[in-house]
């Protein structure tokens, strides 16, 4: 084992870098960083300059957009202490866990909240409101219509099926792991990144009557990468409540703007110590780099972050616009209306996690109006983790 020392730029985002420092090459087996160096370690015959060279190169990317980012809302509370152990959450592997008992509740009061909120502003506009139950899994054809193979390629999980061969697969049970690329046939579906994509598969080519609004949750999984899973509340598997809205621009403008200003009152409410930032997505392609900058420049992204320690934070929620950049590959359209779509996610299992780190497990701690539901729908008394 070797250790290769890379100084960096002082203008690189290293909180965000060193998320994706796994991507740059396999050969990398553990990394520190001081600063802006950065310490790899490498096996001792790995190529040294092809690493450098790949991980400032990927450095890089991580420059531009910090620069322009840019709080548009904080809500400030001193927290004395920040819960770290949870008897109601168990992890069986990274980047997986099980909810029960106060976490359960939580997983299911947030899920609810924002579907209920959601129908204060359809009320107030003249629209469709769709809920929805869509399958885990989604056809590679349409994973690839939405252009995020090519954007982040890096979050990619694909399924594969054994192959129709019994003289193969009579063994299987004996092979070791690496050994099973050789019975698996290529990959027909994957497990989506995003919760809104099977929406826009639905909607292909269909001329909607009037601007719509779609509301569903979804199971959403992600490749964050080796080194991610051990950070607080990252998941490859979990789940999103989904808001899609579909129609003219006004429209999905206003449906967002809504939805954040509901969104922040509701931080108010419960009183969490968060904030929303203007946001870009994790491009890491040399020749997507640019939609970092547009992304941040036209405020298309924002996300809501809570803290869980002091000084650190977990992306909660993101609001979106999209444009026509899923209304054209997927030609679907509102009546007589130029149409554009955008999506609002609020990851679940992060309320939970972030919620539970500010305020414990024991439910007499809690905000006034999630301690009321929690009583009303549990007598009051204490759940334990089973």
């Amino acid at each position: 084992m070797k250790t290769i020392r890379i100084e960096l730029s002082s203008d690189v985002d290293m909180e965000e870098f060193i998320k994706v420092i796994g991507f740059a090459s396999e050969s990398i087996s553990d990394y520190k960083t001081e600063n802006n160096l950065v310490m790899i370690d490498v096996e001792d015959n790995a190529n040294e300059d092809h690493i450098s060279t790949a991980v400032k190169n990927l450095a890089e990317k991580y420059v531009s957009a910090r620069r322009i980012e840019k709080n548009i809302y904080q809500n400030r509370k001193e927290i004395e202490r920040y819960y770290k152990e949870f008897g109601s959450i168990y992890y069986f592997d990274e980047g997986m866990a099980s909810l029960s008992g106060v976490s359960l509740f939580l997983y299911r009061y947030f899920e609810n909240i924002f579907e209920s909120k959601l129908k204060e502003i359809a009320g107030q506009m003249e629209c469709n409101i769709v809920t929805k139950l869509f399958p885990v899994l989604l056809p590679v054809s349409c994973y690839k219509k939405t252009g995020y193979l090519k954007r982040s390629p890096q979050y990619a999980i694909f399924c594969c099926s054994a192959i129709e061969n019994l003289d193969l697969l009579h063994n299987i049970n004996d092979l070791d792991e690496n050994e099973y690329k050789e019975i698996i046939d290529h990959p027909s579906y994957a497990l989506s990144p995003s919760a809104c994509f099977h929406v826009y598969e639905e909607f292909k080519n269909k001329i909607l009557n009037k601007n719509t609004i779609v509301t569903f949750t979804q199971s959403v999984f992600r490749n964050e990468g080796r080194f991610n899973f051990t950070e607080f509340g990252r998941m490859r598997d979990y789940h999103v409540r989904e808001i899609v809205f579909i129609g003219d621009e006004d429209f999905v403008t206003f449906s967002r703007e809504r939805m954040l200003d509901i969104t922040k009152s509701f931080i108010q409410e419960i009183d969490l110590d968060a904030k929303i930032q203007i946001a870009s997505d994790p491009f890491i392609l040399p020749e997507m780099q640019k939609f970092k900058k547009i992304q941040t420049i036209d405020k298309s992204k924002y996300e809501l972050q809570i803290s869980y320690e002091k000084g650190k934070y977990i992306s909660a929620a993101s609001f979106n616009l999209h444009g026509n950049a899923f209304s054209h590959p997927f030609a679907f359209s509102v009546k007589d209306k130029k149409t554009v779509s955008g999506c609002i996610g609020y990851g679940l299992e992060r309320l939970v996690f972030a919620f539970l780190s500010q305020y414990g497990e024991n439910h007499e701690n809690w905000p006034k109006s999630i301690k009321q539901a929690y009583i009303l729908e549990n007598g009051g008394t204490e759940q334990s983790g089973l």
